[in-house]
């Protein structure tokens, strides 16, 4: 077994106070009309759930949030990032916070409480008026970080946002990968993959319940779509993510989640004029797409012959058609053939095992584009 290498004391001290970070950290109690006001007042930034994390809590558990605020039991406090003199980013507690200006708002009504059951089935404006002052009594701490570094450069400010809000995530009901980027990377691009999230096309494709008729003017997200499992926690977000990523064949190396999450870092700072490009790039391809395998594009049958969505599969069909666009007129007119090609591929154990299973390595992936690209192009 090899000998364990030890830094000596003074490497160890030197590096404590090359990388640690200052952070001042102030503590505070608001009543709940306080926090209103400054969630209304755009103080608390980081509540809508298309600027943060999607909201993932159903109207059960904000209900029990609600009833414990009456109930006057402890609530873990909420943690704020001021990135701006007396303007702070919520890094922790947005369900809670939401909850809280939703049911204000009488956005919900009470359901399945357990020590309150008389008020089930009550919004904010039913309750009796000795319950609302109860309500407007109630405190919520807030712990506020204050970053203190030298010359506050942004790379570092960013490094310590990212840090923080990751070991902040690690308990409770823990943000998954994409919900992560969208929090950390928040930018243009990251506003081009919401976006093209919801084009009706991509919608009906992946069976997710349509904007136009379930988003509101203020952004509230009706019950149907709120509970999509590929909405609720930002699949679509990813799918359409992943286009970008895999489509450069540079970038397919290592982990898909590393591949991801550099393309997030490379458009950071893209132009408006390359985020139209992007835009235009996938809804191009997303058409064709479906114009040539139709109702069933990006599914497969199953051995009880049922049809099947498949991300893996989607993801060759799309970089296929992305690099093979110059003979889009070829697909078209080809169709009949494309589909017969693909098809017999599908049916082949070894390569169905690679396009539409499990494997997720750099490997994989450059595979089974490959051989989607000789199948579609012929």
């Amino acid at each position: 077994m090899p000998k364990t290498v030890r830094a000596d004391t003074q490497t160890i001290e030197k590096k404590f106070g090359e990388t640690a970070f200052r952070l001042t950290q102030e503590r505070s109690d608001f009543l709940l009309p306080q926090i209103l006001d400054f969630v209304r007042g755009k103080k608390w930034l980081n509540l809508r759930p298309e600027y943060q994390r999607r909201l993932v809590w159903d109207d059960s558990k904000r209900s029990l949030f609600i009833e414990s605020l009456l109930l006057n039991v402890p609530i873990p406090p909420v943690f704020l990032y001021e990135w701006e003199l007396s303007r702070y980013e919520v890094m922790d507690g947005q369900q809670r916070l939401n909850s809280i200006v939703d049911f204000y708002e009488n956005t919900f009504a009470l359901k399945g409480l357990e020590k309150w059951k008389e008020l089930d089935g009550l919004r904010y404006n039913d309750l009796p008026d000795i319950l609302k002052r109860g309500l407007d009594r109630r405190r919520l701490s807030a712990t506020v970080l204050l970053v203190e570094t030298a010359g506050n450069a942004p790379p570092q400010q960013s490094e310590i946002r990212k840090l923080v809000f990751e070991r902040l995530n690690t308990g409770g009901q823990n943000l998954n990968p994409q919900e992560l980027r969208n929090c950390l990377f928040a930018g243009k691009f990251n506003d081009l993959l919401i976006d093209l999230s919801r084009h009706p096309l991509f919608t009906e494709i992946w069976d997710i319940p349509p904007y136009a008729q379930n988003v509101d003017t203020q952004g509230n997200v009706a019950a149907v779509l709120r509970e999509n499992p590929r909405y609720r926690r930002m699949q679509d977000c990813e799918l359409v993510l992943r286009f970008f990523a895999l489509r450069k064949k540079a970038n397919i190396r290592g982990s898909v989640r590393s591949m991801l999450d550099r393309c997030m870092e490379d458009y950071l700072t893209a132009t408006s004029s390359q985020l139209s490009e992007l835009k235009e790039i996938f809804e191009t391809r997303l058409k064709l797409a479906h114009d040539l395998f139709g109702t069933h594009v990006f599914q497969y049958m199953d051995e009880e012959k049922k049809w099947q969505r498949s991300q893996p599969l989607y993801d060759g069909v799309m970089v296929a058609i992305d690099r093979s666009w110059a003979k889009r007129e070829q697909l078209r007119s080809g169709k009949s053939g494309m589909l017969s090609r693909v098809h017999r591929l599908l049916k082949k154990p070894s390569a169905f095992d690679v396009i539409v299973g499990k494997p997720n390595t750099a490997r994989a992936v450059k595979k089974r584009i490959n051989l989607l690209c000789r199948a579609i192009v012929g």
